[in-house]
């Protein structure tokens, strides 16, 4: 069966389409400030689809979405968030699991694409590649200031669409200020080999667990899609 969450979540996406710009905005910024909670994400979609059809609605009558939902957007999805259903400790581990596998395969590519080791396995057929104190800590670095961005962005959602010029500033701050020390610690300590590797164990290892990461998540969606039936 397929994961009932990317069904859901493309069946919005086909409603999107068919928002006005204006009620398109209002409701991508309340569905990202949800997504900063601890919201279930298939309740999320859930929310998401009512909100689209609420919205679809007022555009047939000629009306404002405000005129439904109010023009206190935060409000309104705090109290969705209040009385929605939270991840549970298994949900999210998986997902945290997920995003690092990914995250850090996408790194570990980038890393045998842009060194010598792309060079020596066409050219010499050499698959082992260095992995210095630089990639690994800069890898990190990397992973966490993403979870940060992403938290910082989802929170402040409203601000961002509102083109909030201190919430701007502090994110382009802090933004360029992270990824500098990652750019440094990697050309620093670029050269500190700790260990050299054959390149294909990481890229196997990591694809079983991408592959088996997908397969739990979607037995739980799955099942969890049956308990609103």
């Amino acid at each position: 069966m397929a994961n009932q969450l990317e069904k859901l979540r493309k069946e919005n996406n086909v409603l999107d389409r068919q928002l006005s710009k204006e009620n398109n905005a209002i409701i991508t910024d309340m569905v990202c400030y949800l997504r900063s909670s601890d919201l279930c994400d298939y309740d999320i979609e859930i929310i998401r689809k009512e909100l689209t059809g609420m919205a679809l609605e007022t555009q047939l009558r000629n009306e404002k979405f405000d005129d439904v939902i109010g023009d206190d957007y935060k409000s309104l999805c705090n109290e969705l968030m209040k009385n929605g259903r939270t991840k549970t400790l298994y949900e999210k581990t998986l997902t945290l699991l997920y995003i690092l596998v990914y995250g850090v395969g996408t790194l570990y590519l980038v890393e045998i694409l842009f060194s010598s080791t792309i060079i020596n396995i066409f050219k010499l057929g050499q698959f082992t590649m260095p992995i210095t104190s630089g990639f690994l800590i800069s890898s990190l670095l990397a992973v966490v200031i993403a979870f940060g961005v992403y938290g910082y962005f989802t929170r402040n959602s409203f601000e961002f669409s509102k083109h909030n010029r201190k919430t701007q500033i502090v994110f382009i701050i802090g933004f360029t200020a992270a990824w500098a020390v990652v750019m440094l610690t990697k050309v620093f300590m670029g050269k500190n080999t700790i260990i050299s590797i054959n390149c294909i164990y990481p890229i196997v290892f990591l694809a079983i667990a991408f592959v088996l990461l997908k397969t739990l998540e979607d037995q739980y969606v799955n099942n969890l899609f049956k308990t609103y039936n």
